[in-house]
């Protein structure tokens, strides 16, 4: 498969990932269990979640979902999960794709219900707000939807047209007045207010199809790989004016914005991540990876990074350190996962 099928971080919780998208809650839990826990990890190409025991990788279980099920997100208290489908493995392949939304039971480890969202296929991105709202994205209608009690919901509070040609990934502001989409097909990054549907949106054009985004911890810079370029943009979160710009090693699919506010990139051409000045964009260090990073899972608040790799492993970074410390092996096509 070209470097471009290969798909969607996070990362993460992403996506960005997790390191913009997260509840102070979930920081907490997460910074309690920096070595230990237990990861769930999206595995497109078995269809399933598994649950691997850190730091060794012993795996625990799974649960069954569908085909290709991608984007995951888990509430502030660790009891659910929700899980978008795909239903395509990339979204230049053919086919209607996945109609539904998976809800995992994560202290059960089992499947609770799914939300049956047809006519609307091919969902994808996933992030939850400060408030516990879920929202989720669907890539061929180009529409936002909310979900304001999401582990009780049968269907959602509010769609948000967002007026795009292929919307493949988003992240949203901690209060949820404000949401950020790339677009793929159109180059796009288009910012929508999921409260107000007469809210226009705002688009801006980056070149040629934008994929991973995160914001900056104050929220007022947004940052965007413009995956097949290999350019990073930092724009401003207000009005999606460019701020800055840098060319990264080749073709890039994730960036997520550290604690500190330094970012790091998910460079699939050189199979390698590098951190990142946020004010200026230029390379301050570069951390070869066995093989390329779809995946990139960062606790909001922790240094530990959690990158699923192209071989079907998991990385272990010590992002202090600035390397590697272990990984195990996954199931097919290892992607978001969540920290328990």
């Amino acid at each position: 498969m070209p470097p471009i099928d290969r798909r969607q971080g996070l990362w993460s919780l992403a996506a960005l990932g997790l390191a913009s998208t997260l509840p102070l809650a979930w920081a907490r839990r997460a910074q309690a269990v920096p070595r230990g826990g237990v990861l769930a990890v999206v595995e497109k190409g078995e269809g399933r979640v598994a649950f691997y025991r850190l730091p060794d990788g012993e795996r625990l279980g799974q649960v069954p979902l569908g085909v290709q099920p991608h984007e995951m997100v888990a509430d502030a208290a660790g009891r659910f999960a929700y899980i978008g489908g795909y239903g395509v493995k990339g979204w230049q392949f053919g086919g209607e794709g996945g109609h539904q939304l998976w809800v995992i039971d994560l202290e059960a480890r089992k499947l609770a219900r799914t939300i049956d969202l047809s006519p609307h296929r091919r969902w994808h991105g996933m992030r939850m707000d400060a408030k516990g709202r879920l929202y989720a994205l669907s890539e061929t209608d180009s529409l936002l939807a909310r979900f304001d009690k999401p582990a009780t919901a049968d269907s959602p509070d509010r769609m948000i047209p967002v007026g795009g040609a292929r919307s493949h990934y988003f992240v949203v502001k901690g209060n949820g007045s404000r949401a950020y989409v790339a677009d793929t097909m159109s180059g796009m990054v288009i910012m929508v207010n999921p409260d107000d549907a007469s809210f226009a949106p705002v688009k801006q054009h980056i070149g040629i199809a934008p994929e991973g985004l995160a914001l900056s911890p104050d929220e007022r810079t947004l940052y965007v790989v413009d995956r097949p370029a290999g350019i990073l943009h930092a724009l401003d979160a207000v009005t999606l004016r460019p701020r800055a710009r840098k060319t990264l090693r080749g073709e890039a699919v994730r960036v997520i914005v550290q604690p500190d506010g330094r970012l790091i990139v998910s460079n699939t051409a050189d199979k390698s991540l590098t951190r990142h000045s946020p004010a200026t964009l230029a390379e301050e260090a570069r951390l070869p990876l066995p093989a390329a990073a779809p995946g990139l899972n960062l606790p909001v608040g922790g240094s530990i990074l959690y990158a699923a790799l192209e071989n079907n492993r998991i990385a272990i970074v010590d992002l202090a350190g600035w390397k590697i410390t272990g990984g195990f092996a996954t199931g097919d096509a290892p992607d978001t996962a969540v920290l328990l």
